[in-house]
Order: C-alpha cells, then structure tokens, then sequence
C-alpha cells in the first residue's frame, strides 16, 4: 500500500504563529486528523472539520485523557493547552490563546497526516495484488506460493482478475494443515490449505476481522474465533466476535 508524507508548516507566511490551539492541533492531531481536519475514515481516523453533535467538549477532553480505540491519551499536554485545541476544533479563540509563538520552543514544520496514494476511484494507485498471503519455506528461505487476499467486487465483476486488498490481521494455523484469516478489508473469513494454498471456503462477517483468529477446543470440538471491529478500514465499527466450528 503506497502513502505519502508531508510536512506542513506551524507558523504564517510572514513568519507570526498560527493561534495556539492550531498550532498544537498541528503538532499533536495532524498526524491522524489531517491538517485539513479531513481525517482519514478509510484508516480509521475520523474528519473533525465538521463536529458531529456527538462529540462535545467534554467527550473530547476525556479522550484527550485516557485516549479512546485507535487514539491515545493526550494528558502530558497541559490542560489549559488541551482546552485550546478543543476551542480551535470548535472555531473560538481560545481564553488562554494570546497568540504566544510556540515556534521558539516548537517544531517549525509538522506531520500533514497519514495518506494512501490512491486513484480517482479510491483504489491504489499502483499495479495488483494490493495484498496476499504468503508461505515462506523456512527451510530454504524461499516463497513457497503467494495468492491474492481480499477481494473489490465491484473490479471482480468488471473482469478484472482478484486484486487482494489492504490487509491488518494473521492468520492460525492448524495441526490439519489448515490456514484460517479474516484480516481483509471485504469482510469476509477464508480458510486456505496450507501446502498449496489453494482457498477452501469463505464465510462473510459482520464486519472486517481486522484481528488474528485463535483456535480451541470445548466439549470435544473444535473452533476458530476472531474478532470483527472493522477498526482499521472503515468508518463503520462494530464490535463482534465470530465463532465457527469445525467439522468432526
């Protein structure tokens, strides 16, 4: 998966700093965020350009405090400080905003944020496979089959050969040669054999299983469970453990 980085500056053009609530929304929240506020629903970093009703002052500072799914906490931030980046969010100057130059003390340049390089139809902007699934002999080091992962129903069915997507997730392996993985951003469980590869079955989840299944046994039988939450590719989350069973 491509992605771009840039740097953005933290002061004016004429050399005066931004308000300080911008300027630390900059060097604390642009990484994510984006400097536009735009985020980055596909990577799972929601827009604040526009503040849903939802997400009050207060929801905002106790995040800032002990930090909430993939964000962390923010309390080495002064509180003061805190509350200027919430009024730069919310579009008022901040009470304890008198424009001071963070600059002598701060970075002159900070992190736009996280961007895949993607085409005009949101796809990567480079030749497939966009993601596989790889078997590496580890007695000789070598690739021993590598497949596709993931699917765009939407190319399959112009044609296009499966291109296998974004992946975060393992896979388990069984004592029956047996691969398991969610991990794909079509929300969707494969099982794949372990000496060729060649895909066995796949099941649909709720939402993306973004996470390593486990194996275990429970009254003489055995299961494959994995976690979906949909956390890293969507703005949709849920928060759903899926079981399966095996045959006997």
């Amino acid at each position: 998966m491509p992605w771009y980085y840039q740097l953005v500056p933290t002061r004016q053009s004429d050399g005066s700093a931004f308000s300080l609530g911008a300027t630390l929304y900059l060097v604390n929240c642009a990484a994510c965020h984006g400097a536009d506020r735009k985020g980055n629903p596909a990577g799972g970093f929601p827009a604040l350009d526009v503040m849903p009703e939802w997400l009050t002052r207060d929801v905002i500072l106790q995040m800032m405090k002990t930090g909430g799914g993939r964000m962390p906490a923010f309390d080495q931030i002064p509180k003061a400080r805190q509350l200027a980046i919430i009024d730069f969010l919310f579009g008022v100057e901040s009470s304890s905003d008198n424009r001071r130059n963070l600059n002598e003390n701060g970075p002159p340049y900070a992190f736009r944020g996280f961007q895949r390089w993607l085409d005009e139809e949101g796809y990567p902007a480079i030749k497939p496979p966009w993601g596989t699934l790889n078997a590496v002999d580890l007695n000789t080091g070598t690739i021993k089959w590598k497949v596709p992962l993931g699917e765009y129903e939407a190319l399959t069915k112009r044609g296009i050969p499966v291109t296998g997507t974004e992946n975060y997730g393992g896979p388990v392996v069984t004592a029956g040669d047996i691969i398991f993985i969610g991990a794909t951003a079509d929300a969707k469980f494969r099982v794949f054999a372990k000496e060729s590869g060649e895909i066995l079955w796949e099941h649909d989840l709720p939402f993306n299983g973004n996470s390593t299944p486990s194996t275990y046994m429970a009254n003489g039988k055995q299961y494959v469970v994995i976690s979906a939450g949909n956390a890293k590719m969507k703005p949709v989350k849920g928060g759903t453990v899926v079981a399966f069973k095996l045959p006997d």
